[in-house]
């Protein structure tokens, strides 16, 4: 675990990336948000697994002051960590709400094989992205299970609902797994090879299923800096449309879709 050099990156990075996305009008594209809902997989993974296996012991309290750094989950309590964010500031972000991670096992929050971890969201953000971002766990949330050799990560449901000034929104996006994302290590660095992961697009009526090709991490980013993804989109405008997401570095991809690309920033991706 230490060689593969996890970081946690919790809700203050994801308030980071929000404050330097709000002015990106691709945020807002099809493009923009099936990128951001890869780096919120991509970094909720690295999330799940770095909490377990650095400081499932850690003494620190909630986070709870106005400002979110530090930001700590709590000890580990019944198998259960908590990071709570009472309006919390991270530049000119507030967040309201927590992230919960609990552990199969219940003595010491630990992920020997066989052990797992579910990871659920329920928080606001609010700032410069152009309204109130919800980010809930309908389904169930995030499970990261430990396996002989790495994780599998299972996604029941994460939802990210984007209101504007007036209550409109803007998108509501969900991300599932209908296969598990198996997760490996080659020369010491994560790699995603197989799953499937299924974005949708409700408010556009649409979904992208998307297969995992050799996604790899580096040791100092939180998310995959090469590799891609590729699927089919069903529904919408671009229904039976080709798409693809092709790393090109640290939080940074091309998202295709029916032949038409857009660079894009993923959300709660970036530097460790």
């Amino acid at each position: 675990m230490s060689s593969w050099k996890m970081g946690i990156v919790t809700t203050a990075a994801l308030a980071a990336a929000l404050a330097s996305a709000g002015c990106r009008k691709e945020s807002l594209s099809d493009q923009g948000q099936i990128g951001a809902s890869v780096g919120e997989v991509m970094a909720s993974a690295n999330d799940s697994a770095g909490a377990g296996a650095s400081t499932a012991a850690s003494g620190a309290s909630p986070a709870s002051a106005a400002a979110c750094y530090p930001f700590t989950f709590s000890a580990c309590s019944g198998g259960v960590r908590t990071e709570t964010f009472a309006g919390c500031t991270f530049g000119r972000a507030t967040i309201e709400g927590s992230v919960t991670l609990t552990y199969s096992d219940t003595a010491s929050c630990g992920l020997a094989t066989g052990d797992s971890v579910n990871r659920t969201a329920d928080f606001t953000v609010t700032g410069d992205y152009g309204g109130t971002l919800t980010v809930t766990s309908p389904g169930g949330g995030q499970t990261l299970t430990r396996t002989a050799s790495g994780f599998d990560f299972a996604v029941g449901g994460i939802e990210r609902v984007l209101a504007g000034p007036r209550g409109t929104s803007l998108f509501d996006i969900s991300t599932e797994t209908t296969t598990p994302l198996s997760i490996t290590t080659t020369g010491g660095n994560l790699v995603i090879a197989t799953g499937t992961l299924v974005i949708t697009h409700h408010l556009a009526g649409y979904a992208v299923s998307l297969t995992p090709d050799n996604l790899t991490w580096a040791p100092t980013c939180n998310c995959a800096v090469s590799g891609s993804l590729s699927g089919t989109v069903s529904g919408g405008k671009a229904d039976g449309k080709s798409a693809t997401v092709t790393l090109t570095g640290c939080g940074t991809a091309d998202v295709t879709i029916d032949g038409d690309t857009e660079s894009v920033t993923m959300d709660r991706c970036g530097p460790i």
